[in-house]
């Protein structure tokens, strides 16, 4: 028998999907944590395929009844040392090409039956820093958006920026031209971690323009806070969240800090000009005493690293980003899943500009959806937000999960990291904390158990 007593181990060894035996599971249940959000592996699709698959998915007048756009500026203005997203430099003569080439290439997609079957109802401007853009060529994105694509009568718009180069004109300008939602990056209001970071405006820059982006009342306003920072203690951290809520803004991520392997954090750190961050059991504590602070000050939790004041901060790009949705990528760097296939455009900055002026779509690579994708999606999105209904997704998926799942969530169970009520898996808060490991192994045990034909007759 297995863990409880209620599974027998299944003949793929499952050793490697369970956590460390240990009394605490929040400190100890894994050795290490997964930097990104759960994903199933997809197979390559060789380059000289991608225009034609692209081509196939345009021309098809259907597609999810749920769909985002997601558009990348890949410039900043500075390269802050925690960060592993930074592409290029910007330059204002570059961002004016690249703002004419990304608009050149909307009007290419745009127009496509695909593109006109359904309403999109999240559009992302992310980066890099589309804030860096001058007020009016990221008014002009937006605009361009509004008059090309077809979008939900409550499309959620937001636009990534950080306080240092989002101006008073920027954000009305970027209001003017329809969108409803900033998320700036603030990482913490401390000031003298902010520059040691390569932050530069100080925290009462922040403060006054938060609150200057709150009291226009036009659109939702939310900010990161990251936990494990060199230099942050308990103190700062909770000084950082307790500032968060004077301002009374809309919501707030609470983001673990991830060191990039051969990142400027990480040099900093070796060359003794920055002192270590917090070790992966410090973070672990950072995010206890998160969780518990904005429990206590009632606000509403969208996902394990998502907090909402109101009801007017949805999140929705995000959340559609982790579960069955498709998602339409433009500009330098984008990516996006459409029908079965995921594509990613030209990263290089001149590879692109020379696609656009040569009127073809820029992909640079892509893969094709696995075997049970959508299943694997529904487990990634359910578990960010804390839980996965195993008898809803075997009903849905025409299967029984716990036959091949059940001796790891039994284990689990016993180590302290989830509940297992009713066949619906609940996340404990050591669960929530590890929840991006969990999720990616029941999909790695469930998309190994597919492709080695071990499952007789589990999957239909």
């Amino acid at each position: 028998m297995g863990a409880n007593g209620r599974y027998a181990m299944n003949c793929t060894d499952d050793r490697r999907f369970l956590a460390n035996k240990t009394d605490d599971p929040l400190h100890e249940a894994f050795d290490s944590k997964i930097a990104i959000h759960a994903m199933p592996r997809g197979e390559s699709i060789r380059p000289e395929a991608l225009p034609g698959l692209w081509a196939d998915v345009m021309a098809a007048a259907d597609g999810l009844p749920i769909r985002s756009i997601y558009i990348h500026i890949p410039f900043c203005e500075d390269h802050c040392l925690f960060c592993g997203f930074y592409k290029n430099a910007y330059r204002s003569d570059l961002a004016e090409q690249y703002v004419e080439a990304l608009v050149q290439e909307m009007e290419l997609t745009a127009g496509a039956p695909f593109l006109n079957a359904r309403p999109f109802q999240a559009v992302y401007f992310g980066g890099g820093t589309p804030t860096a853009l001058p007020a009016k060529s990221l008014a002009r994105l937006v605009s361009t958006v509004h008059r090309l694509f077809p979008l939900s009568n409550d499309c959620e718009i937001t636009v990534e920026g950080r306080i240092y180069n989002c101006d008073k004109e920027k954000i009305e300008a970027a209001l003017r031209a329809g969108t409803n939602r900033f998320s700036m990056g603030v990482q913490t209001f401390d000031t003298r971690i902010r520059k040691s970071l390569g932050r530069r405006a100080p925290r009462e820059k922040v403060i006054e323009s938060l609150t200057y982006l709150r009291d226009l009342g036009s659109a939702v306003a939310i900010i990161d806070l990251i936990y494990g920072l060199p230099d942050q203690s308990p103190e700062i951290w909770e000084e950082d969240i307790k500032t968060f809520f004077g301002l009374r803004l809309d919501g707030c991520d609470l983001y673990q800090l991830n060191v990039f392997k051969g990142g400027l954090l990480e040099k900093a750190v070796s060359k003794g000009s920055l002192p270590a961050p917090a070790t992966l059991k410090e973070q672990a504590d950072y995010y206890v005493q998160g969780v518990a602070l904005m429990e206590a000050a009632h606000y509403h939790r969208l996902s394990v690293t998502h907090w909402a004041r109101f009801s007017r901060e949805r999140n929705l790009y995000n959340l559609f980003s982790r579960g069955r949705s498709d998602c339409v990528p433009l500009g330098s760097g984008a990516g996006g899943w459409l029908g079965n296939y995921f594509f990613f455009v030209e990263g290089s900055l001149k590879k692109y500009l020379n696609a656009i002026k040569a009127r073809r779509k820029p992909l640079a690579f892509g893969l094709k959806r696995s075997q049970r994708d959508f299943l694997f999606r529904d487990i990634s999105y359910q578990m960010e937000l804390g839980y996965c209904d195993l008898n809803e997704l075997a009903e849905r998926h025409k299967m029984n999960l716990l036959t091949i799942l059940g001796p790891i969530i039994a284990q689990w169970e016993k180590v302290g990291l989830v509940n297992l009520t009713d066949g619906c898996l609940y996340l404990t808060r050591p669960g929530e904390f590890w929840a991006v490991n969990l999720a990616q192994m029941l999909i790695d045990r469930l998309q190994e158990d597919s492709l080695s034909g071990s499952h007789r007759g589990r999957w239909s």
